[in-house]
């Protein structure tokens, strides 16, 4: 039995659902555009009217009616529609929120501007091309306070981040490089190790972040294996026990799981534990406090056609689940929002308080179109 093997212990108990007392949160469904193909969204003020609005792929949703504008022409390749993230930043400093695309087939990085209330189109502005990109987040890695680009690369491992044009640099994108050890399918960012500094989670192992994120030694751990696992995985104390544990699904196979962390004899130990294994393709999970009651919960659901019908399940019906840890009986208890609709949670998908009643509503892009799912917590 390898190293590996010997650090990770598999505990694959089948799934037990206990009553929650949220089990009764209701989810309204509503449509923004049916016939939308688009795998990623992002949620601002487009034309600062003091109401949300939504943004995915070609076109601008103008909340609360979702009255349609143009915002470019997507290139599509090979089948695919480019733009494999919508992640909201203000690039060029004029109080606009413009999005930054990370992407697959196009291999390349850009952010759109945000035209402004006079509306037209989204000027596209080049960045790099690294190289195939599941998809993208923002976390804040070196600790400054402004958000960088952790993009989820196939064959190298780098972060981007956006200095400010008051820096007087003449490139204001700097890429800085990592161990390649966490290339692959699915990651995550957040503290493991409890230093306070957030680390870079791979399917293989995870990146211990130095105290200088831009200038020390990231520290590679090989010390489990996720398979081709979601973007992001999420990082918490699920357990409250003090020390980090990661909770994430298979992306293109069933399976959701949480990775447990212990210690024996001053040797990290990462316990496997099944949540459910009764469904496929958990691409793009979120994490967040949907029902108020102070614990967030792992929402996730299955995505729309990801590989043409090849996944396994991919024919199976679109469900979408949220599971909250129950840390008495420590089991994850879940609750359907949907169990056969037309909503799948594509690559990009995001939470957000989206018709302003206090609460966290979902709004889910993908091949099956764009929809929103109202939280009625607070009707």
């Amino acid at each position: 039995m390898s190293q590996l093997d010997l650090r990770v212990v598999a505990a694959l108990a089948s799934l037990s659902l206990y009553p929650v007392e949220s089990a009764e949160l209701k989810f309204e469904l509503h449509t923004i555009n049916q016939d939308s193909i688009f795998s990623s969204c992002a949620v601002l003020d487009v034309n600062r009217d003091g109401t949300l609005d939504v943004v995915s792929g070609g076109f601008w949703y103008e909340g609360p009616s979702w009255k349609r504008h143009f915002v470019r022409d997507v290139e599509v390749i090979r089948g695919r529609p480019d733009g494999y993230s919508h992640l909201p930043m203000d690039v060029n400093e004029d109080q606009m929120t413009d999005l930054v695309h990370v992407n697959f087939r196009s291999r390349s990085i850009y952010w759109l501007e945000n035209p402004g209330p006079q509306g037209g189109e989204w000027a596209k502005h080049m960045v790099t091309t690294p190289g195939p990109m599941e998809t993208g987040r923002l976390y804040d890695i070196n600790g400054d306070g402004r958000l960088d680009l952790l993009p989820n690369g196939w064959y190298f491992v780098a972060w981007w981040e956006l200095l400010p044009k008051s820096s007087g640099q003449s490139q204001r994108w700097i890429r800085h490089d990592l161990p390649n050890q966490a290339a692959g399918h699915g990651g995550g960012f957040g503290d493991l190790n409890g230093d306070g500094r957030g680390d870079l989670i791979g399917s293989k192992g995870w990146l211990e972040a130095p105290k200088n994120a831009v200038h020390g030694k990231w520290i590679w751990h090989e010390e489990f294996d996720l398979g081709r696992t979601s973007m992001p995985v999420v990082v918490d104390d699920v357990d409250d026990d003090g020390d980090g544990d990661l909770i994430y699904a298979i992306g293109h196979d069933y399976g959701v799981y949480w990775l447990e962390q212990t210690h024996r004899q001053g040797e990290r130990i990462w316990v496997k534990h099944l949540i459910d294994d009764s469904w496929s393709q958990g691409h793009s999970p979120l994490w967040a406090d949907l029902d108020g009651n102070g614990r967030k919960e792992f929402i996730n659901g299955k995505r729309y056609w990801a590989h043409e019908g090849k996944d396994p399940g991919a024919s199976d019906p679109l469900v979408l689940y949220r599971y909250e840890f129950n840390p008495r009986s420590r089991q994850w208890n879940r609750a359907t929002i949907q169990s056969d609709g037309p909503a799948g949670i594509g690559l990009d998908p995001k939470i957000a308080d989206l018709n302003g009643d206090g609460d966290l509503d979902l709004v889910l892009p993908g091949r099956s179109g764009l929809y929103y799912y109202e939280n009625t917590l607070n009707p």
